[in-house]
C-alpha cells in the first residue's frame, strides 16, 4: 500500500504536527482495508486539514474503485477513524454486492430471449 500524507495548517497555526502516531495509525488501518479487498498495489491519500473548530480528514483509496471518506471532529484521530469508518462501510457495501445473496439473486434470474 502506498499513502501519501498530505497536511494543511489551520488559520492560526503555521504548521500542523501530526507526529508518528497518526501515521502508524493510518498505515495499521489502512493495511486491514487492503486485506479485507483482497487487492494490492493500492494507493491512499490522506489529506489532513486543521479547522478553526477542530479538523477535517480526507481519505482517499483508489485500486478497481474510488474510495473517499470525509469527517470533521474536534480531534484528529477521531476524524480520522470516523473518515475509515465511512471507507470500510463502503467496502463492505461492495463486497456484499460481490458475493452472498445479491450476487446469486441477479446471476440465478432468466434473460430475456433465452428461456
Amino acid at each position: 500500500m502506498e499513502l501519501t500524507l498530505v497536511t494543511k495548517p489551520g488559520p492560526d497555526t503555521e504548521e500542523l504536527d501530526i507526529g508518528g502516531l497518526v501515521s502508524k495509525h493510518l498505515m495499521k488501518k489502512l493495511e486491514k482495508i487492503e486485506h479485507r479487498i483482497g487487492g494490492t498495489g493500492l494507493t491512499a491519500r490522506a489529506v489532513l486539514e486543521e479547522l478553526s473548530v477542530g479538523f477535517e480528514a480526507t481519505i482517499t483509496i483508489q485500486g478497481k474503485q474510488e474510495l473517499v471518506g470525509k469527517a470533521k471532529e474536534p480531534e484528529l484521530l477521531r476524524a480520522v477513524d470516523a473518515a475509515l469508518g465511512k471507507i470500510t462501510r463502503q467496502v463492505e457495501a461492495q463486497m456484499e454486492r460481490n458475493t452472498g445473496k445479491e450476487r446469486a439473486r441477479r446471476s440465478s434470474g432468466t434473460r430475456r430471449g433465452i428461456a
